[in-house]
C-alpha cells in the first residue's frame, strides 16, 4: 500500500485510497474493544481504573488487533519500527483504560443494553450473513472456531453497544449555529497565493572559530554531551515461526473449519476497469471571476475532447494527448481496476449508471471535469474455498507455528530460572545461544535481533546473570540475561579534543546563523527591506505559490500548520516569517482569494462534519476529565 501511494503521490486519486484506511481503522475500535471480552485474570494486570482490573490478557488482546488491523492495511511495508513510531503499545493500554472508564461510567449513570438490542446487533453483523440474512451456522462455525459460547458473544457485544450508547450521548449533543457555519466555510473555501524565500537554519556560518578558552567552556557546560553511556553484553536465545514449520500439519477439516469462520473475509466487492481523462480548471486566476471563466474552459475542452470519442476517436490517444491525471494519462487513461467506494462521489455515481463500454458525459468533481470510460464490471462474489485454499494453509501454519514458538521460549524460560543456566535450557529445546558484543541504549544494532523495542528495553532493566521473561513479536520470541556491563563515565577533554572542538564550533555557528536568520526576518517585516532584493542578496531563490486553502497542504512546501497559522494572517502585500521543521520562511501574502457563496448541499455536508468535530472534541474533553478524576494505575514492566 505505501508503495502504491508513493508511485502515485501526485494523482488525483490517492485521497480517496487515504480515507478508506483511515475510515477502516474507525472501524475496528470497538471491535478491538468488543473481543477482548470480560477481563482476564492470566498473566498478571497491566493497570487498574478505580480498582477495575485490566489484565494482561486483555491488553495482549488489544495489541494485536491494533496489529493486526496495521498489518492488514499495509502489508509488507508493516514492520516492528512501525510499532515504535506509531507506539501501538501505548494505543492499546490507551483503549482499554478508555474502555474501562465508560465502562464505569455507564454503570453510574444506568445505562443499559437489553437483549433484544443484542439479538439484533448479532443477526446485522455482516460477518454472519448469507445474501444479506442471518446463517446461523456461520455464526456457530464462528464460535467454535474461537472457542466462545454463544452467552460470552453476547456479552462482547452488549458491551460493545453501551460503549456505542454513552459515547453517543455525550457526542450527540453537540450543536452548530448558524455562525459558526457561516465562519466555517469561510474559513475553509478562503484561498491565498504567497511569495517566499527558504533560508536553512544552518545557512550561515560564523567567521570566528572558536578557541582553546571557548573549547575548554564548551566541554566544561555540556559534559553530558560526551558521556560514553552504559554498556552492556547480553546472552539470548532466539525462536521463530519458521524453525517449527516441519512440526505442523494442517488438516482438511481445519481449512473448512477457517473458511467458514472467515466467510466474510473471502468476500470479492465489486470492482470496476475504468478509463479517465480529466480536464483541470487553470489555477493562475486572478480573482474569483476568472477561475470560474478557467472552470468553463476546461468543460468546454471537455465536450470538445468527447465529440471526437462520438466520432470514433481513439480514447487512449487522447487521454495521453489531453489527460491532466499525468499518472493515467500516459498509461491511455487507464486507472486499473479498483473496488466499489475507491472513487469520489461524483465519479462513483457516474459509474454506477455506466454499461460496459459506455463512455460518461464530462462529470465535475472537485479535481475537475472527467470524461469516463467504463471497459469492465466485476459483481461482488464470495471466493470458493478452491480459491483460497492455499492462502488458508499458509494464514493457519503462520498462527499455529506463532504458538509453538511460544511454547517453546516459555519452555526455555521456565527450565533457565530454575538455575539461570540459558545455555543448558535453549540445547534442551534444540536452540543455542548467542552473545551480542557490548551495546548501549543509543547504539545498539544487532542484526539477529533488529529494531525491537521490547527486547532492549528488558535488557537494560534487567540484573546481572538474571534471566528475564520472554520478549514476543509476531515474528520471533527472545528470552535472554545480561552476561557483563562496563559503567557509563565522561572522557576526559584531552581525549576528546577533536569532538569537543567540532561541537563546540557547531553551537558557534548555529548561534550566528539563528541570530542573522532573525535579523533579515525582522528587517522584512519591519518595511526595511523586500523579498526581492533579500532573496538576491543571500543568493535564493523567490518562490511563488499558486492559491491554496487552508486544508491544502501548500504547493511545494507541505502541510505545515505554523506556516499556514501564520500565512492566513497576514493582509495583501505584508511580510511575515516562521522557523519550521530547521528552516526560516520568509513571506509575504500576494493576494486573498474569498469564499464564493455555498449551495445548500456543501452547507449540509459542511453541517454534519463540524457537528462530529464538535461531538468528538466534547467526547475527548469529557475523557479527559474523567481520566483526572480517576485512580488510574498501570504497571509498564507488564507491556
Amino acid at each position: 500500500m505505501l508503495s502504491i501511494i508513493r508511485e502515485h503521490a501526485d494523482s488525483w486519486l490517492i485521497k480517496s485510497i487515504l480515507w478508506l484506511i483511515v475510515f477502516a481503522f474507525i472501524g475496528t475500535i470497538f471491535y478491538s474493544w468488543g473481543m477482548g471480552g470480560a477481563s482476564s485474570s492470566s498473566g498478571g494486570i497491566v493497570a487498574t481504573v478505580n480498582g477495575s482490573k485490566i489484565s494482561q490478557a486483555e491488553y495482549e488482546r488489544t495489541f494485536n488487533n491494533i496489529i493486526n488491523f496495521y498489518r492488514e492495511q499495509l502489508q509488507n511495508q508493516f514492520s516492528e519500527e512501525l510499532i515504535q513510531k506509531l507506539d501501538l503499545k501505548t494505543q492499546a493500554l490507551d483503549t482499554l483504560i478508555q474502555k474501562k472508564i465508560l465502562l464505569i461510567k455507564a454503570s453510574e449513570l444506568d445505562i443499559q443494553v437489553s437483549d433484544e438490542e443484542v439479538i439484533n446487533q448479532i443477526n446485522n453483523l455482516s460477518a454472519f450473513q448469507r445474501n444479506k440474512v442471518f446463517h446461523n451456522e456461520t455464526y456457530q462455525n464462528y464460535l467454535k472456531f474461537k472457542r466462545l459460547t454463544p452467552l460470552e458473544f453476547e456479552e462482547s457485544q452488549r458491551e460493545i453497544l453501551l460503549l456505542e450508547k454513552i459515547t453517543n450521548l455525550i457526542k450527540s449533543n453537540a450543536k452548530v449555529s448558524p455562525n459558526e457555519l457561516d465562519e466555517a466555510f469561510k474559513l475553509a473555501n478562503e484561498k491565498i497565493k504567497l511569495d517566499y524565500i527558504v533560508i536553512p537554519i544552518n545557512h550561515f556560518k560564523s567567521e570566528k572559530k572558536v578557541d582553546e578558552e571557548e573549547i575548554k567552556s564548551f566541554y566544561e557546560k555540556n559534559k553530558n554531551r560526551f558521556e560514553v553511556p552504559e554498556k552492556i553484553k547480553i546472552q539470548y536465545v532466539k525462536a521463530v515461526p519458521k524453525n517449527y514449520e516441519n512440526l505442523i500439519d494442517i488438516r482438511d477439516e481445519d481449512i473448512e473449519d477457517y473458511y467458514k469462520t472467515k466467510i466474510a473475509d473471502f468476500r470479492v466487492r465489486k470492482m470496476y476497469e475504468a478509463a479517465h481523462i480529466l480536464f483541470r480548471p487553470e489555477t493562475k486566476g486572478d480573482s474569483l471571476e476568472e477561475s470560474i471563466k478557467s472552470e468553463e474552459r476546461a468543460k468546454e475542452k471537455a465536450n470538445d475532447v468527447l465529440k471526437k470519442i462520438r466520432n470514433g476517436a481513439s480514447f487512449s490517444e487522447l487521454a495521453k494527448k489531453y489527460s491532466d491525471d499525468p499518472v493515467s494519462g500516459e498509461n491511455g487513461g487507464s486507472l486499473g481496476e479498483f473496488p466499489e467506494g475507491m472513487m469520489v462521489t461524483e465519479f462513483e455515481n457516474a459509474l454506477k449508471k455506466l454499461k460496459e463500454k459506455e463512455t460518461s458525459e464530462p462529470i465535475k468533481t472537485t479535481f475537475g471535469f472527467h470524461i469516463i470510460q467504463l471497459n469492465k464490471i466485476s459483481p461482488e462474489r464470495i471466493k470458493q474455498l478452491d480459491e483460497v485454499k492455499e492462502e488458508i494453509i499458509k494464514k493457519l501454519k503462520e498462527n499455529k507455528t506463532r504458538q509453538k514458538m511460544r511454547r517453546v521460549v516459555k519452555h526455555i524460560h521456565r527450565s533457565a530460572k530454575e538455575d539461570q543456566d540459558l545455555a543448558g535450557a535453549a540445547q534442551k529445546n534444540n536452540l543455542s545461544v548467542q552473545t551480542t558484543s557490548f551495546i548501549s541504549r543509543e547504539d545498539h544494532l544487532v542484526t539477529d535481533i533488529g529494531n525491537n523495542p521490547g527486547f532492549f528495553n528488558q535488557a537494560f532493566s534487567l540484573e546481572d546473570n538474571k534471566v528475564g521473561d520472554p520478549v514476543v513479536t509476531l515474528e520471533s520470541a527472545f528470552v535472554m540475561k545480561v552476561i557483563s556491563r562496563e559503567k557509563p563515565y565522561i572522557p576526559e577533554l584531552k581525549d576528546i579534543e577533536k569532538l569537543a572542538l567540532e561541537k563546540a564550533q557547531d553551537e558557534k555557528d548555529q548561534t550566528f546563523s539563528t541570530a542573522k536568520s532573525e535579523s533579515i526576518a525582522k528587517e522584512l517585516v519591519d518595511g526595511t527591506t523586500d523579498l526581492e532584493s533579500t532573496a538576491k542578496t543571500l543568493g535564493l531563490d523567490l518562490k511563488h505559490t499558486p492559491f491554496f486553502n487552508r486544508s491544502d497542504s501548500i504547493p511545494e512546501i507541505g502541510n505545515l500548520q505554523k506556516l499556514k497559522a501564520k500565512a492566513f494572517e497576514l493582509d495583501s502585500g505584508k511580510s511575515g516569517w516562521v522557523l519550521v521543521r530547521n528552516n526560516y520562511y520568509l513571506i509575504r501574502l500576494q493576494e486573498r482569494q474569498k469564499a464564493d457563496l455555498p449551495d445548500v448541499e456543501t452547507l449540509k455536508e459542511l453541517r454534519q462534519k463540524l457537528k462530529l468535530e464538535k461531538g468528538n472534541s466534547a467526547f475527548q474533553e469529557w475523557m479527559e476529565n474523567l481520566k483526572e478524576s480517576y485512580e488510574i494505575l498501570v504497571d509498564r514492566s507488564q507491556i
